[in-house]
């Protein structure tokens, strides 16, 4: 029988299949159903920095009239939506026997940082950082903006015991060396790649609306490329592909790359726990036809480095491609 077991993070998962957050991972039932079919880890629905910031706001603007009272509030519905948060943590430790990541979606370093410590204390397994703001400001340097992502980690990272993983968007000018940046401020895995929602524009009725929130198996490409390319320049961390992973084909694409997990989404949204099941008869049927014994016996067996043309990863191959069509 195939050993399908990973380490991520240090933390030993059964299988290398995780449910990423979403508004599924916030269910005890669903978690419990995700649990059954062999899911590695669950990464617990994130808690958004806006959610306090916004909220408090809310209050103070209409308690404009009693200040003291909108002080109270504030405070009261900051703590509540942490209490409610570190609770979720707690019942889906609770609910599941594999290890449990808790998330949270920010744009800036400051006060919440020490919330961190709190979701530690709630019995999470590692947390996940979600950092992300739509860089606006002409006058701001990519230097700046990557500054602000390390700085956030090191601040976390400082704070707590249990690992850290950080959620990033591909458009940074130097992936590999941002990965590797993220890893000397204490991250122990990247997680490749958020998928943001997307405007779209109606022409009909002439409006702007969001495009699809869910993912399509072809997204994965992208994750496939940088997933081969940084697993080989940047040892030491664990990589986890999201985006676009429907299925265990997809799966095992991202661990030949390099990956050490793979985090799946909208295959929950779609097929329920049966896309965790399926995808582990996937890699055990594979591991089975090509006498692989463990997942790291192929993981990273075709990333850049241990290709005979790394070439391929690259984007003059994009070029050779078409240039030969006829």
């Amino acid at each position: 029988m195939s050993d399908i077991s990973v380490n991520y993070m240090g933390l030993k998962l059964r299988s290398p299949i995780i449910a990423a957050s979403s508004g599924l991972t916030a269910q005890l039932n669903r978690v419990a159903e995700f649990d059954k079919a062999g899911v590695g880890a669950i990464v617990v629905k994130s808690l958004f920095e806006e959610q306090i910031v916004n909220e408090a706001q809310f209050l103070n603007d209409q308690s404009h009239d009693y200040p003291e009272s909108a002080d109270y509030l504030h405070h009261y519905l900051r703590q509540n939506s942490i209490d409610r948060y570190l609770k979720l943590v707690s019942d889906v430790k609770e609910t599941v026997s594999v290890p449990v990541i808790a998330s949270i979606n920010c744009y800036s370093g400051g006060e919440w940082t020490s919330f961190a410590k709190k979701i530690e204390s709630a019995g999470a397994d590692g947390l996940e950082l979600n950092i992300y703001s739509l860089p606006l400001d002409i006058y701001k340097s990519s230097t700046d903006i990557e500054r602000g992502y390390l700085d956030v980690v090191e601040q976390v990272s400082k704070q707590i015991k249990i690992p850290v993983a950080v959620k990033i968007a591909s458009t940074f000018t130097n992936l590999p060396g941002f990965v590797n940046g993220l890893k000397a401020h204490g991250a122990k895995g990247v997680v490749m790649f958020n998928r943001f929602y997307s405007p779209d524009i109606d022409i009909k009725r002439v409006r702007v609306f969001p495009a699809d929130a869910f993912s399509s198996p072809e997204e994965s490409l992208r994750e496939l490329r940088w997933m081969g390319i940084v697993s080989a320049l940047v040892p030491g961390i664990d990589l986890s592909a999201s985006t676009g992973v429907h299925n265990g084909t997809i799966a095992l694409k991202q661990i030949l790359a390099g990956a050490s997990t793979v985090q799946m989404c909208t295959a929950l949204y779609k097929k329920g726990a049966t896309a965790i099941s399926q995808s582990i008869a996937d890699i055990n049927l594979f591991m089975d036809t090509q006498g692989f014994k463990s997942v790291a016996d192929f993981q990273g067996k075709l990333n850049y480095a241990n290709i005979e043309n790394p070439g391929k990863f690259e984007r003059v191959q994009f070029m050779k491609t078409f240039g030969n069509v006829k």
